[in-house]
């Protein structure tokens, strides 16, 4: 799997990366003014990335072009927010975007392109959305002209209840939002399990959703093994395999290479005692130590990789993964 920077960044650009979802999305949430002016038939995905070193830390994008009904296109640009909590500026976040798209349009000989920005955003608190106008102050109907004027549109997952999402006319992104509304909430997860993956077929959907759940959610491997029976059968097989996906590789390298590294140790010493008593006794504990520090081995392969790949998670999140106790993911992360 490719690595992701972040887990949240790396689901949402699985998920609003397909044609279908973005599509359900527009015809759900957009002003219906705006959708009557796009020709959804003719939209496409752009490739690549307008978001700056600077704001990676908060936003990922998604980004389509889509023709208008009467001539030019508009780009389409689906931001993630990463934080858990609202912008204070959101306008000048987006605006620094908008400038990388525009002056590589110019680099590029190119008009500029129309943007409609669209925020997604799933942390608890609600997010206030109010014009850019607002965050100047002491200004009259005088200095209007010289404000910068433009909004965006914002899906804030905290105001849509559950019905809400259900009731969309649309698929995928049904448990797409479902699962980005309540992610790492362990006990609506528990309890709605067969909710987030109501009418879901397609071994990669399932598959992304189980690894967003893995990656988001305090489970134990206890845990993980009581949501597996909670969920509907074709899930059943792929909760488990996502797990060990995710899981059994560093261990079998752990063990290898721990038990040669151990039996060699084992040989070496027994060879010291000159006897054949101390050779059988040095690949007897060889073997016992090449055991030890296999199991050494995997424990520390399997932390470390998830260390490097998810370095925001807690050292109990840690430990419960890698099925380790907590000071051993503390030492390894030199806390």
């Amino acid at each position: 799997m490719e690595k992701p920077r972040h887990p949240h960044d790396y689901f949402f650009r699985q998920t609003f990366g397909l044609p279908e979802v973005a599509l359900d999305y527009l015809r759900n949430f957009l002003p219906k003014e705006l959708a009557e002016k796009l020709r959804f038939e003719a939209i496409e995905r752009v490739e690549g990335s307008f978001v700056s070193r600077k704001l990676r830390t908060h936003i990922s994008d998604i980004i389509y072009r889509c023709p208008l009904k009467s001539k030019g296109s508009a780009y389409i640009t689906f931001l993630f927010e990463h934080k858990s909590t609202p912008q204070t500026y959101p306008h000048l976040q987006l605006l620094r975007y908008m400038l990388e798209v525009w002056e590589r349009a110019v680099e590029e000989k190119k008009p500029l392109p129309l943007i409609v920005p669209i925020i997604v955003y799933h942390g608890k608190t609600r997010w206030e959305l109010k014009p850019f106008s607002d965050s100047f102050e002491d200004w009259d109907e005088s200095l209007r002209p010289y404000l910068p004027a433009f909004e965006y549109l914002l899906t804030d997952l905290s105001r849509l209840t559950d019905q809400a999402i259900l009731g969309l006319d649309a698929q995928f992104l049904i448990n797409v939002l479902i699962l980005l509304k309540h992610q790492g909430e362990k006990e609506y997860i528990s309890a709605n399990i067969r909710l987030i993956f109501f009418q879901l077929a397609g071994q990669n959907k399932i598959r992304m959703l189980l690894v967003y759940i893995l990656f988001t959610t305090e489970f134990t491997g206890e845990d993980w093994d009581d949501l597996v029976e909670k969920t509907p059968s074709p899930v059943k097989q792929l909760a488990m395999s996502t797990y060990d996906m995710l899981i059994n590789k560093g261990k079998e390298q752990g063990i290898e290479l721990g038990k040669e590294q151990g039996i060699k140790l084992g040989k070496e010493q027994g060879i010291k005692l000159g006897k054949e008593q101390g050779i059988k006794l040095g690949k007897e504990l060889g073997k016992e130590l090449g055991f030890e520090l296999g199991e050494e081995k995997k424990a520390r392969e399997v932390v470390q990789a998830l260390l490097l790949e998810f370095p925001e998670f807690s050292d109990a999140r840690i430990a419960a993964l890698a099925k380790v106790e907590e000071r051993f993911v503390k030492a390894l992360r030199g806390t």
